[in-house]
């Protein structure tokens, strides 16, 4: 018993490690701006701001629609859900994962929320986001090559994107074609990753306890079939050009004479960061993977600095104010349902007596479009 409190007492101490230097990392970076950037942040031009902040709104439109189409396949016994649920409770993961760690936001929330929403199982909501952020992974994967050769000067610019357009291609003809049997053999290897992951520290914190049972049954069932496979990674190459754009105006907005391939290059680099990321709003990790781009390309210290703080600034807003509509359209007061998701999330855990995910206790109330009012006011 004393060797594992003390297990778990240093893997306590190298989290609190890991979250302060994360935090550290930004607080030299806007150290290094000092007052001129946040100058220059005020100064910004309106027109570029606007252009961001719609591609940010149509960005996780369609990020919300993707994820409703494998949680409508993964979910399929349960009840509809109106698109404006799922848009508002990926707004809520997208919040949430501005100042906590992505296992928190992203892949906490929105489960919790879908399980509100549709009364679906934890472990079937956990399982539909966790495919939905599988194609992000697919296409980082299929672009990183391509990019970091050309960062490091071994192909030409044209000879870059061309191959990144290639493998894009490659992808979605592969996706439609043998995703299924793809996945199966991809769960095959990631459940042994998974397991081998979950006991290093810190990680294991990160990571949900069931995460290598929820891979391994993907090895048996797919849930996503390879036509809608296909639309799927389809709607991903799309959010990553919105993604792409967004970054670009938001340099513009700042005056910053960033190539727009850069950007579109720093978006993959830093989709693969994320998944390592375990500080809060992933503080350091995020700023390193566009650093190490950015410097790579030659750009001056300068530069690099004023896009990293006015980029973060810039995404919080455009978040926040994108929470706020999808509040309003479904006319729900944000405070009461994030307290009915942080209610379901906590439940689950007493009645598991873990962190993992668990199924809900029989009986169990579900709160369905409409009913977070009900639950929080209970």
């Amino acid at each position: 018993m004393s060797e594992d409190r003390s297990k778990q007492e240093s893997s306590r101490i190298l989290s609190w490690i890991i979250n302060l230097s994360g935090v550290l990392v930004f607080v030299v970076i806007l150290y290094l701006g000092g007052v001129e950037a946040w100058r220059q942040i005020a100064r910004a031009d309106g027109r570029y701001l606007v252009a961001a902040f719609l591609l940010t709104l149509l960005w996780n439109v369609v990020a919300a629609y993707r994820w409703a189409l494998i949680a409508g396949q993964v979910s399929a016994e349960a009840k509809a859900c109106p698109f404006r649920y799922y848009l508002t409770y990926h707004m809520i993961g997208m919040l949430t994962g501005q100042v906590v760690p992505i296992s928190v936001g992203m892949l906490g929330a929105r489960p919790v929320a879908l399980n509100l929403s549709r009364g679906v199982s934890l472990k079937r909501a956990a399982l539909s986001v966790f495919l939905d952020k599988l194609f992000d992974l697919i296409q980082a994967l299929l672009l990183v090559i391509p990019v970091a050769l050309f960062l490091v000067g071994w192909i030409s610019l044209p000879l870059a994107l061309g191959l990144m357009a290639a493998t894009t291609v490659v992808g979605l003809v592969a996706t439609g074609w043998k995703y299924e049997q793809a996945l199966r053999w991809l769960a095959r290897i990631s459940s042994r990753l998974a397991n081998v992951l979950s006991r290093l520290p810190v990680i294991e914190r990160r990571l949900l306890r069931r995460l290598p049972q929820q891979i391994g049954r993907l090895a048996t069932e797919s849930f996503v079939p390879n036509p809608l496979a296909l639309r799927v990674f389809a709607l991903t190459v799309v959010m990553y050009a919105l993604l792409s754009a967004r970054l670009f105006y938001i340099a513009q907005a700042l005056r910053l004479d960033i190539p727009w391939y850069l950007l579109a290059m720093g978006a993959c680099v830093t989709q693969l960061t994320l998944i390592f990321s375990v500080t809060p709003g992933s503080l350091g990790f995020l700023e390193g993977g566009w650093a190490a781009v950015l410097g790579l390309a030659g750009l001056s210290s300068g530069q690099i600095v004023f896009f990293l703080i006015g980029r973060r600034a810039f995404v919080l807003v455009f978040t926040l104010i994108n929470t706020l509509l999808a509040f309003a359209w479904i006319r729900e007061s944000p405070a009461r349902l994030f307290r009915a998701v942080l209610a379901a999330s906590r439940q689950p855990a007493r009645n598991a007596g873990t962190a993992e995910f668990a199924e809900e206790p029989e009986g169990a109330e579900s709160v369905g479009p409409g009913g977070a009012d009900a639950a929080a006011g209970r």
